[in-house]
């Protein structure tokens, strides 16, 4: 056994070559998990009301972003097909288009601040929650352009497997958002306090530093020079059309995705502000498991375009296998966390829960733990065969899956549970493993057909 882990470790498409390109991956999103900690856990330190009114509102600004998200850094899938067939001088371009997507984004998304208050109101949660979620969900709709811009290029360096720009990159934005939080939300470093408003205030403030500093570094006159940066930022119809043709279902299946969660999250509020407050613990808590487990699906998608972009899909078929090992070992780790230590995960979110409310947070957040013991594996698996699909061009066959199973599997059973026959929210979050479980099945049986093999994503 020994042997052959060491020979996966050192063969092309193994161990060693996936954790080179994810390893930075891994670190940049572990670094925004844990700027999404902290977020969270200053707003719980601030008031409940501001904990339970932020990750609605943040969910339902990502669900209006996610679309353009999905297809702009679809642009990464362009880039690494082009470095996988040689053809460098088409990897300015790809970025490029995913930059004019991220302008239409950044435009429509704040159109839809007008209207919070009729759809907080129609959501149904607590009056003094709504009015906390009105005011978020106005202000981070602001930042979508430059959260879409970065991850635009962004592409330019996880395309070519560049990934250390973009984990350095993270961690300032992150550092700058730290610090703007402390500052903004409680009053302090001689800024105003400004309470859940501040909160959004340092995220849009550091993702707008974030898009100057990729735009100075993708220009530079070095990478100008080997990838014509500065002068290919028109738009070009073919390529763009490619980019919408591939692009579009995979942030229709974003969409679908996580407007489906999002509409899950808000039946969960409809429960009961304590029952909305736990569920939102545990989401907070996953994220410092999942969003690291998002870096290595990332780096499995650029690997896999790589190699079909050179045509051996049979080292992007190791590479998602030696994915989906890494994976599970990191899975197991994480469920043995949230099994393990419960109750100091919660800790540092129930600092104004007392009596009897911290009782309920404890005990509730523990027993929905026991289910993100099972999420986290169903998440690796997942993520790893989506990202391989995705990578190969299968975006359709995503897109169409996670549509039917977001409504017919989590959205209309979790309504009929909740709203009808009124039950726990731990039957609720068994509703949502549940279609989970669904989605890695099919997604993993998807990828072993081998149907992706046969698509072209770039012209040859």
């Amino acid at each position: 056994m020994i042997a052959i882990l060491r020979r996966r470790w050192e063969s092309e498409a193994g161990y060693k070559q996936l954790l080179g390109v994810a390893f930075p991956l891994i670190l940049s999103m572990g670094s925004h998990s844990i700027m999404m900690f902290v977020d969270r856990m200053f707003l719980s330190w601030y008031s409940p009301d501001a904990l339970a009114a932020a990750v609605p509102a943040g969910i339902l600004n990502f669900a209006l972003v996610c679309f353009f998200l999905g297809l702009t850094t679809y642009a990464s899938t362009f880039v690494a097909q082009y470095v996988g067939a040689k053809r460098p001088e088409r990897v300015g371009p790809s970025v490029w288009q995913g930059v004019y997507v991220a302008l239409a984004g950044g435009i429509l998304v704040p159109m839809t601040g007008p209207f919070a208050p009729e759809i907080f109101a129609f959501i149904g949660h607590a009056p003094e929650v709504q009015e906390l979620e009105v005011a978020y969900f106005r202000i981070i709709n602001f930042f979508s352009f430059f959260f879409l811009a970065n991850a635009a290029f962004s592409c330019f360096y996880s395309g070519r497997g560049r990934t250390w720009t973009i984990m350095w990159t993270n961690f300032l934005a992150t550092a700058i958002n730290m610090a703007l939080d402390y500052g903004l939300i409680f009053g302090k470093l001689g800024l105003p306090e400004m309470g859940m408003r501040g909160a959004a205030l340092a995220t849009l403030i550091a993702t707008a530093s974030t898009t100057i500093l990729y735009v100075s570094l993708v220009c530079s006159p070095k990478n100008h020079k080997a990838f014509q940066t500065r002068t290919s930022w028109k738009l070009e119809k073919d390529l763009f059309g490619r980019l919408l043709k591939f692009g579009a279902p995979s942030g229709i299946h974003f969409f679908l995705d996580v407007m489906g969660f999002t509409i899950f999250v808000f039946l969960v509020g409809r429960i009961g502000k304590a029952e909305l407050a736990a569920s939102n613990v545990v989401m907070n808590i996953n994220l410092l498991g999942l969003l690291p487990m998002i870096g290595l699906g990332i780096a499995t998608s650029i690997l896999v375009g790589q190699y079909q972009g050179a045509q051996k899909s049979d080292l992007a078929s190791k590479t998602t296998y030696s994915a989906l090992h890494l994976g599970m070992i990191y899975s197991f780790g994480m469920a043995c966390l949230y099994l393990g230590l419960p109750e100091q995960l919660t800790a540092p979110f129930a600092q104004n829960f007392e009596g009897q409310d911290a009782t309920d947070l404890f005990q509730t957040t523990a027993s929905l733990l026991r289910f993100f013991a099972i999420i986290i594996f169903l998440d690796s698996i997942a993520i790893m065969a989506s990202s391989a699909l995705k990578g190969a061009g299968d975006t359709r066959f995503v897109m169409v899956i996670l549509g039917l199973t977001s409504v017919f599997i989590l959205v209309i059973p979790s309504y009929l549970a909740i709203e009808v026959y009124k039950t726990s929210v731990s039957f609720a979050w068994g509703l949502a493993t549940f279609n989970l479980a669904c989605v890695a099945a099919v997604f993993f049986f998807r990828f072993q057909s081998g149907a992706w093999r046969r698509i072209e994503v770039i012209e040859r």
